[in-house]
């Protein structure tokens, strides 16, 4: 069951998806965690990448792209970001980072353009629990060479994990204060007033809330389903299981609704 609209923190990931799609809480963040300047940036929260039925699609939590200019005004390709709130230690967050790493790629590289033309790419998880046990607050990985790894690859790519129950051991003051938030919800700099201001307004915003429960009704909706699939795919199975041990098939057919076509087909 979801949690109440008005309950929502920064710690969920609707709400923080909703705040950190505003472009200056989203600059201010990655320019004070990474030590970069940004000029402009453009924000797409809880962007879809990789729409193909085929191929599994990515829902970013908060997809970042600079937005940067050549000498004669052109837009070109600039770095990219994906900020990801990860509450839950799902047990495979390095595999999805590489994963969202493709798909940061492909959304940003069009067909025909060089590899040549692809700029920094930082894939960002803030994590409550330290989800490699090492005992670090920070985690900065990126593509090293492994007998020497001062021999980097350089292929850009920075994957970082912040972990904010830890927020009193790291060092950089920055980013300290916004792990501290995350854990704390207490709010000293402007900076992190503007975030908690942000979690207020939308709290108490109509529109955002009916987003909110439309999503739950969503998600309602598709639990149910799932549950009715599990329970058809059960029937089936167990309508398979009798008809290979040799029972009647209209005995089989009786007992769990299907056809004698359907049951003869499993």
């Amino acid at each position: 069951m979801m949690k109440r609209y008005e309950d929502l923190d920064i710690t969920d990931n609707f709400m923080f998806s909703k705040v950190f799609s505003n472009e200056d809480v989203a600059k201010d963040f990655l320019q004070s965690v990474l030590k970069i300047q940004i000029e402009k940036i453009s924000v797409v929260g809880e962007a879809t990448s990789q729409e193909d039925p085929f191929h599994k699609s990515v829902r970013f939590d908060v997809a970042v792209k600079e937005n940067v200019s050549d000498a004669s005004g052109n837009l070109g390709i600039g770095r990219y970001f994906d900020i990801e709130l990860q509450m839950v230690d799902t047990g495979e967050l390095p595999k999805r980072a590489r994963y969202y790493q493709g798909m940061c790629d492909l959304d940003v590289l069009a067909k025909g353009v060089s590899y040549t033309k692809l700029q920094e790419q930082y894939i960002l998880f803030i994590c409550p629990k330290d989800v490699f046990g090492k005992g670090r607050s920070v985690y900065c990985f990126q593509n090293c060479e492994v007998s020497d790894p001062s021999i980097v690859m350089g292929d850009l790519c920075y994957k970082n994990f912040y972990i904010f129950e830890k927020y009193r051991e790291i060092e950089d003051n920055s980013t300290r204060e916004y792990m501290q938030y995350f854990a704390t919800k207490n709010c000293e700099s402007e900076k992190i007033k503007r975030i908690h201001e942000l979690v207020e307004i939308y709290r108490r915003d109509p529109i955002t809330k009916k987003a909110y429960m439309t999503l739950e009704q969503e998600l309602n909706l598709r639990y149910e389903k799932g549950v009715k699939e599990g329970r058809a795919e059960a029937n089936r199975q167990l309508a398979k299981g009798f008809r290979d041990a040799g029972f009647p098939v209209d005995a089989i057919a009786k007992q769990t609704g299907l056809t004698k076509e359907e049951i003869l087909a499993l």
